[in-house]
């Protein structure tokens, strides 16, 4: 079994390894924009960081209150905020090599403040970043965290004052090993990051109309051109992407979208790339309609790996009538279940 699944059943454990800081660039001056309360299923850190794998984007959720994990890590939260921890909280989980689990902090009133811990499998700190986004000019937003190759572990962001979207690195012990410039875009709205291991980093960046993707490899250089691959579509909103590999060398791409206009009809829609940025079926494929339309358009898919390079993808029941919407599709299309 793997480790990062005993995580969930040894959170009331106590004893904390030593915590490392790396070094690290000073405080920016900028705000980060609040995470979005977006409805989302994942209440808890531990079940998050058990559920997570590298086949898929990192895990969000939201907490109202503290677990049993952020409860063992109090005082270093209140120390971070200066004071009581504002909840709620938006997090983000990543698996990382070596049983280890990234995660991301950040408030969603106020000044988001994000924090970035790595923990070992028992759920102690390995090393913490107060500061994460140190050094960059005001107009931050969208922090993503994703893992990377050789226990590393990376967070991008969007910039506005920039019109950029950059990937910075951390090393396995939490040094600073390169800040990559990874994209110029006119908008950002909503940022997708997976690591697509030996190969890089896939970024999804959506806005209204559709969304830019770009791959950069390990050394930070773009692969799927200057301007990245640009996916038109129709939505109320940007429609935030979802990405896994179904296969080590081809990805899939989930998002909400209409049949056509202004009031059409609602559908998960399911979209496969290769290496090189092409997209391999006719069209994007729709999955399933929705009974009704979202309450939330910039709501997220929540991506698990299913059997045989299946993946599972769950439209949370928060925002639409009944249960999650929950369907599944196959690397040729099939879809096994709507």
């Amino acid at each position: 079994m793997n480790r990062l699944v005993l995580l969930a059943l040894v959170l009331a454990s106590t004893g904390c390894h030593r915590t490392e800081s790396g070094p690290e660039a000073k405080p920016s001056p900028s705000v980060v924009s609040p995470a979005k309360l977006a409805p989302s299923a994942l209440t808890a850190l531990g079940p998050a960081i058990a559920a997570a794998d590298l086949r898929v984007e990192a895990r969000r959720g939201i907490l109202s209150g503290p677990d049993l994990l952020l409860e063992r890590h109090r005082a270093k939260l209140e120390a971070h905020f200066g004071g009581s921890v504002p909840y709620p909280l938006a997090f983000q989980v990543v698996a990382v090599g070596g049983n280890h689990a990234a995660v991301l902090l950040q408030a969603t009133r106020g000044e988001a403040r994000p924090l970035v811990w790595l923990l070992d499998d028992h759920g102690d700190l390995v090393w913490t970043k107060e500061h994460p986004i140190g050094g960059v000019k005001p107009g931050v937003s969208e922090p993503t965290l994703a893992p990377g190759p050789d226990g590393h572990v990376c967070l991008a962001w969007c910039n506005g004052a920039t019109e950029s979207v950059a990937l910075r690195r951390w090393a396995e012990d939490g040094g600073a090993f390169a800040d990559y410039d990874a994209l110029h875009v006119d908008g950002c709205d909503a940022l997708s990051v997976l690591y697509w291991p030996g190969r890089g980093w896939v970024l999804a960046i959506a806005t209204h109309g559709g969304a830019t993707l770009e791959r950069l490899d390990e050394n930070g250089e773009r692969a799927w051109g200057k301007d990245g691959v640009w996916m038109p579509w129709t939505w109320p909103s940007a429609a935030p992407v979802s990405l896994a590999l179904d296969t080590p060398d081809t990805l899939l791409l989930f998002r909400l979208g209409q049949s056509g206009g202004e009031g059409s009809g609602q559908y998960v829609f399911a979209s496969r790339w290769s290496l090189d940025g092409r997209a391999m079926w006719p069209g994007p494929l729709s999955l399933k309609r929705l009974p009704s339309p979202v309450s939330d358009p910039l709501v997220r898919l929540v991506l698990e790996p299913s059997t045989d390079g299946a993946v599972r993808a769950i439209l949370d029941g928060n925002v639409t009538p009944g249960p999650p919407t929950v369907v599944e599709v196959t690397s040729d299309g099939t879809v096994m279940r709507r």
